[in-house]
């Protein structure tokens, strides 16, 4: 069922709901808030009283966030934040996808159709540390992304809030409509027929370049998780979730600069570089590294339910990344060394993925979750 809410009144019950459990934990930011409360992330932030709607005009804002300065941005799925401060640059947007092409800067890949609605969030509870952000969500309420105003000088303040209030004065209506929120299905091994199993070994084979994957998957009605099940022999290695740490230990050890994957459905986050601290807090996993290249990594790594070595050929040679996914099947992220097309990939990164092959195998012998043949 779709959800109506007022635009005019604040649900003031739900958000003291919310902060009467952050008392109780402080680490309960609004997306686990939104969860546990069961409520879309989108309904909880329209109750804060710090929160506007400014309608679903998101091209014209992301447009001028380059003149902001750098800002953050901050993009998340349910076991991973991947947190970036840089300058808004090179943004080309399409009709249905698009881009922020800044390698070490802000480096996006936009799925547009996914997007639909804004707030600006300008928290002031804490006048030693105001928060100043535009958030965007799709039409079911699940947050994209969160850009946050960093460069507090007057100018740049002003015309933060010109952009708001001219964004806000475009929306004319009392309420809005939420879509039902789809429930996801616990994943479970799609085996492929012996025929299409072929297909897909030839296929990946074949393949020039990374991004024929989602092709070969897409005509083959299979889930990544599942094609790496089936994979051309060498091709793919499931590793233990240990593997997780060690990956980004060795990366920090031999300063081999990498790339750092995380998306949902209407964004992915890309940085590149070299890593230097890493610390785990509680259920995460972290890489503070703000001081050393402006970003921050948060990885609920023990909640991951598979973890993946995968090679895939391409005209400059095999390519290799780890990859993990959630118990729904979704990517939550993933890692690759640090290269530029037309270039092999770099020996080091090589070496670091053979040896966490190596030392953290899969170590359950049990079969895949009850599957289905496609």
């Amino acid at each position: 069922m779709t959800q109506v809410l007022s635009l005019i009144e604040k649900n003031t019950a739900l958000w003291e709901r919310y902060q009467a459990l952050k008392a109780e934990n402080p680490m309960l930011f609004p997306t686990e808030g939104a969860a546990v409360l069961e409520v879309s992330e989108f309904e909880l932030m329209l109750a804060s009283p710090y929160s506007q709607y400014i309608g679903e005009e998101y091209r014209e804002v992301l447009k001028q966030f380059e003149s902001f300065g750098k800002v953050e941005s901050i993009v998340r799925n349910e076991l991973a934040v991947h947190e970036k401060i840089a300058l808004y640059h090179n943004l080309k947007l399409g009709e249905k996808m698009g881009l922020a092409l800044n390698v070490g800067g802000f480096d996006l890949r936009f799925f547009m159709w996914q997007w639909k609605h804004m707030l600006a969030v300008s928290d002031t509870s804490r006048e030693d540390k105001p928060s100043y952000s535009i958030q965007f969500y799709n039409a079911e309420g699940t947050a994209i992304e969160k850009v946050y105003l960093r460069d507090l000088s007057d100018e740049n303040f002003a015309n933060w809030q010109a952009m708001i209030q001219t964004q806000s004065q475009a929306v004319s209506a009392n309420e809005l409509t939420l879509d039902a929120q789809q429930p996801p299905s616990e994943w479970r091994y799609k085996s492929l027929v012996e025929e299409d199993r072929e297909q897909l070994q030839k296929g990946w084979q074949a393949m020039t370049d990374v991004h024929q994957f989602h092709g070969l998957l897409k005509k083959l009605n299979i889930d990544r998780a599942s094609s790496y099940r089936q994979a051309p022999e060498q091709m793919t290695q499931q590793l233990d979730i240990a593997a997780v740490e060690a990956v980004f230990e060795k990366a920090r050890d031999a300063q081999c600069p990498i790339m750092i994957f995380v998306g949902n459905i209407g964004l992915i986050q890309i940085q590149t570089g070299t890593v230097k601290t890493i610390k785990r807090m509680g259920d995460w996993l972290n890489i503070l590294d703000k001081k050393h290249n402006d970003f921050t990594l948060h990885l609920k790594d023990k909640a991951l339910a598979q973890l993946w070595c995968v090679k895939r050929p391409t005209k400059d040679g095999i390519v290799t990344c780890i990859e993990g996914f959630d118990r729904y099947g979704t990517s939550i992220f993933s890692v690759f060394g640090q290269r530029v097309e037309g270039t092999q990939e770099l020996g080091e990164w090589q070496k670091i993925t053979e040896e966490v092959i190596d030392e953290h195998p899969y170590a359950e012998v049990t079969e895949p979750p009850t599957g289905v043949s496609v």
